[in-house]
């Protein structure tokens, strides 16, 4: 029973030696390890991308992606989309360009790898020769935007305020911004400009006490995002514009009467 056992595991052992032979034959479809690094690009996080190299529609072409999936060519991909195992698109004539899906934001401000590369193969009367392989590594950056994480309250005129607010990005550092503050009288000054943030949130101080001068309506204190970018060219997006400070008034009670108030003469 124990021979038994053992031939089976080694009968087993070879089907996935096999296996992952042909597993590499058909995914390693480059030839050779020469290797031609072009210059990095970078690109947003989510996106789906075009590739494509300007060679003879007659050559061949075969591509590997790490990363991200292909979605066109639709057929004879292989792989997995990782280091070890990249999507493989197979020597075919005519392949100047693949589409690559990436995967989606996740909003926050480190970048991801990607990589794209590319072979092609000139066939002559009696052989083919294969060019170096072309390398592309990509980063990807999440969608530039800016968020006020604070929600409104309201206070007593002259209580304490809940202290500074917190702004949040998401992109490539650094990021620069600009807010405008329109005070308790309604009047805004000039925006603020701050530039070269790099860390994930930034604050904005607010007074320590705020105090209406009415005594019969509320009033405001505002704070408004009005622009935004990151390190790409372009305006990034305000997904909460303002947050507000509602100061109620100290009304006054009014005088009190008397019914059996006394007139002197």
């Amino acid at each position: 029973m124990k021979t038994r056992k053992l031939s089976v595991m080694s009968k087993m052992i070879v089907i996935s030696f096999i296996a992952l032979l042909s597993w590499n034959k058909v995914s390693a479809q480059f030839i050779g390890s020469t290797i031609l690094p072009q210059t990095a690009i970078e690109e947003r996080k989510g996106g789906l991308s075009t590739y494509t190299v300007p060679g003879p529609a007659t050559d061949e072409y075969s591509w590997e992606v790490v990363g991200g999936t292909i979605t066109s060519p639709a057929v004879g991909v292989t792989g997995l989309g990782t280091v070890a195992s990249p999507y493989v698109v197979p020597f075919t004539v005519g392949q100047q360009s693949i589409q690559v899906q990436w995967p989606a934001d996740n909003n926050n401000i480190t970048s991801v790898a990607g990589n794209v590369s590319t072979q092609r193969k000139v066939a002559h009367a009696t052989v083919s020769c294969p060019s170096k392989i072309q390398s592309l590594d990509i980063s990807f950056w999440s969608t530039a935007t800016i968020n006020i994480n604070d929600a409104d309250y309201e206070i007593c005129s002259g209580d304490a305020t809940l202290g500074p607010i917190t702004v949040q990005f998401t992109g490539a550092p650094n990021f620069d911004y600009k807010y405008t503050i329109t005070d308790l009288d309604g009047t805004t000054a000039a925006a603020t400009v701050v530039t070269g943030a790099t860390t994930a949130t930034q604050t904005i101080a607010l007074p320590a006490n705020l105090v209406n001068t009415s005594t019969t309506v509320d009033q405001t204190y505002i704070v408004t995002i009005t622009e935004m970018n990151d390190s790409f060219t372009g305006l990034g997006t305000i997904l909460d514009a303002s947050f507000t400070v509602t100061v109620h008034p100290t009304v006054e009670t009014g005088v009190i009467s008397s019914d059996n108030t006394l007139t002197r003469r």
